[in-house]
């Protein structure tokens, strides 16, 4: 004997919504990987620079965050003259700065930093910074700035 099925269009699953949430959740994922990938600390202002570049590799690159002296971190810290350089939340003195980068570099010989200057921040700061760098044998810097928008 012959079984009939019964087809009734009502019952068939629309793929739509889950496709959505897929997209969604790939974008998501997507951006949160990239955030993670540098050390975004939102209080320094980036100066704007008329031929500023976007890096075209950030990957391999450690972050170092210079932030002006009085800043009032969320942490409830503030930035004082000795300790103005910031790796992952914390901040730093100069030598703790090249202790920092020494170690980061021993874990992976090829790094390569990013420079995030506050645009109020004294040079004499950013000098030390190179030279914390140079001390511990890493010589690849970048610095972070706002492309300005007559370069676009």
């Amino acid at each position: 004997m012959k079984i009939r099925k019964h087809e009734d269009p009502s019952l068939e699953i629309d793929m739509t919504p889950m496709i959505d949430c897929v997209f969604l959740l790939l974008i998501f994922f997507m951006c949160a990987a990239t955030m993670s990938k540098v050390d975004l600390t939102p209080e320094v202002q980036l100066a704007v620079a008329p031929r500023g570049a976007i890096p075209e590799d950030l990957r391999g690159r450690g972050t170092v965050n210079i932030l002006p002296i009085g800043t009032q971190l969320s942490s409830g810290e503030t930035v004082t003259k000795e300790r103005s350089y910031m790796i992952s939340g914390k901040l730093m003195t100069a030598n703790e700065l090249t202790t920092a980068i020494a170690a980061r570099r021993a874990e992976e010989p090829e790094l390569r930093l990013y420079l995030r200057v506050d645009k109020e921040v004294n040079f004499a700061l950013v000098r030390k910074a190179i030279q914390a760098c140079a001390a511990a044998g890493v010589y690849d810097v970048i610095f972070a700035t706002f492309q300005s928008p007559q370069a676009m």
